[in-house]
């Protein structure tokens, strides 16, 4: 893979959990020019540092699979690299080798991804999750610009139940991601999370000490796409209330809730409609629901790795840089 000129991306080396990453300046056949203002710079390849060909294959996963958060949108096609030096991968002959080493990938983020790799890596917990978003949007995956509201793009309910049965999975292995955050909500037999159509005290109280400890601001919200006429699922539970954004007319009914909100909400699609058997309402899923869910699983990957995105209020899904902020955690008991 090779990294572009990009400003304001960590430096190399990057540390993570028995591995190295650097940047370094690739063979010839990788080479490539950009010019940004005034600032001509030449791409450059990352190079792993590790004790074995599988370590520095989970690293390159890794690395791969952050890019994917990093950037916020689905591969237009497929890529999956392969760690590979002058005699590994054992399985490939030399001609193999030699052919893979000149496929390669040039994109943005790269840098912040080696970074945020290392990051993640710390933590067995968070490797899982951001290998459960990697695949949630493997299953269900749109691009920024598809959510754009200008464009005029809806995706309705499906017709067909091999659709139903992707987005069920797609919500699923999102939710998964932020419960191995740690950031479910902390329900359970006799401790419901809601008592009538309001939180139970105690619940909420819970989640929200759990967020402060991740660095969610009480106040902070989060952006849930709403689009087309209301279905079922919301006469069965209705939207949170909030706020809705300047461009929230007409069939475009987005609507910034508080993340708790968001959580609850995920969690009651991913337990009253997606999980174990089909249910009457899981027919009435739609696109936007995978997409809610996997855009709240970023947003606290993101968070509680001390990662921030720097979000402009105009755009759904913001291509601002990623940046390590000062963190706003409440101290583990």
């Amino acid at each position: 893979m090779v990294a572009g000129g990009e400003e304001d991306q960590p430096a190399p080396p990057y540390f993570g959990r028995g591995w190295t990453a650097d940047l370094v300046a690739g063979p010839p056949w990788h080479e490539s020019y950009g010019v940004r203002g005034d600032h001509i710079y030449r791409s450059m390849e990352i190079v792993v540092r590790t004790g074995s060909w599988q370590s520095a294959q989970r690293a390159v996963d890794l690395i791969n699979s952050c890019r994917l958060v990093a950037g916020g949108d689905p591969d237009i096609f497929e890529h999956h690299p392969v760690a590979l030096n002058d005699k590994e991968p054992a399985w490939m002959n030399d001609a193999e080798r030699a052919n893979q080493a000149r496929q390669y990938l040039e994109t943005s983020h790269l840098p912040t991804a080696c970074a945020l790799a290392a990051r993640v890596s710390t933590r067995r917990r968070w490797v899982y999750a951001v290998a459960k978003y990697k695949f949630s949007i493997s299953l269900v995956g749109i691009h920024h610009m598809d959510m754009e509201p200008g464009y005029g793009i809806y995706r309705g309910v499906s017709p067909y139940p091999d659709d139903h049965v992707r987005i069920s999975q797609s919500i699923i292995a999102a939710f998964g991601a932020i419960e191995d955050l740690g950031l479910d909500v902390p329900a359970g037999h006799g401790k419901p999370s809601r008592i009538g159509d309001q939180w139970n005290p105690p619940v909420k109280a819970d989640l929200d000490l759990r967020l402060a400890r991740a660095g969610v601001g009480g106040a902070e919200t989060l952006l849930w796409t709403v689009r087309g006429p209301a279905r079922r699922l919301e006469r069965r539970r209705p939207l949170p209330s909030g706020s809705r954004p300047s461009w929230a007319w007409g069939p475009v009914r987005d609507i910034q809730i508080p993340v708790a909100d968001a959580i609850a909400y995920a969690s009651w699609l991913r337990d009253r409609v997606a999980s174990h058997n089909v249910k009457d309402l899981t027919p009435s899923l739609s696109p936007y629901d995978a997409v809610n869910v996997q855009h709240l699983a970023r947003f606290l990957i993101l968070v509680s790795t001390d990662f921030r995105v720097w979000r402009p209020d105009s755009l759904r899904y913001p291509r601002g840089r990623l940046v390590w902020v000062p963190s706003t955690k409440l101290p583990s008991p």
